[in-house]
């Protein structure tokens, strides 16, 4: 049997010294991280800028700003531009976070399962960055900077009034942002089937939007708590 003399033991300054650098490379992780989610979030905000400026200078006379405005795409592209630049210079709440990451997720979804191959009269670019890039650089954001949120079921306030909006709009003005909204051609039948898949799609994303950051969250505080 081998004895443990006092001499064997970690001296206390052992340990302290051993805290002190398993604290100071948590403190650079978490700044290494902080540095590249803001950078992130700086690229998301300008992506977004671009694309809206490109779509005016190319649309030119065609640009409308109220249709423009009536798009799910375009709205969601700009809370998420916003929240993003915001977020830069200083802490966003995780429920704003949190619904940005919904309706750009959203958006990524229903363009490629409902758009895909669609004529959406957008340029190329724009079209890209909005629809595609975007939508994955700010889920790539939520991951790496996760958060817990609660009341998750607000989300769902903006997509319900942008439904409302659209709908009413729509046989006033004789235009709709989306084919899958269009009524005339095989009725509010069909658009309501649509709707319902879409509001389920949506309560599901929003409820795993809300576990994923939630238990990302919890995970990397043991991480960077353990240096």
């Amino acid at each position: 049997m081998q004895w443990v003399t006092p001499d064997d033991q970690p001296k206390p300054s052992a340990l302290s010294s051993q805290a002190h650098h398993r604290g100071q490379r948590g403190r650079r992780k978490r700044a290494s991280i902080l540095t590249v989610i803001k950078l992130l979030r700086m690229v998301v905000f300008l992506l977004v800028l671009s694309a809206e400026v490109y779509l005016i200078v190319v649309l030119g006379d065609r640009f409308r700003p109220v249709n423009h405005f009536s798009y799910f795409t375009v709205l969601s592209n700009v809370f998420a531009a916003c929240v993003a630049l915001l977020g830069v210079f200083r802490p966003v709440s995780p429920q704003i976070r949190g619904a940005a990451v919904l309706y750009m997720t959203t958006t990524g979804i229903v363009y490629a399962v409902l758009l895909q191959g669609v004529d959406v009269q957008t340029p190329a670019y724009a079209n890209w960055v909005l629809h595609v890039v975007v939508p994955i650089l700010v889920v790539v954001e939520w991951l790496l900077a996760p958060e817990r949120t609660t009341r998750v079921w607000i989300w769902l306030s903006f997509p319900l009034a942008y439904l409302i909006y659209t709908l009413v709009r729509g046989p006033i003005v004789g235009w709709y942002p989306y084919p899958f909204l269009d009524p005339r051609p095989r009725g509010y039948m069909d658009v309501a089937l649509t709707c319902v898949s879409v509001a389920v799609i949506l309560g599901a994303l929003a409820f795993f939007v809300s576990w994923a950051g939630t238990k990302l969250a919890q995970k990397n505080s043991a991480v960077l708590s353990h240096g």
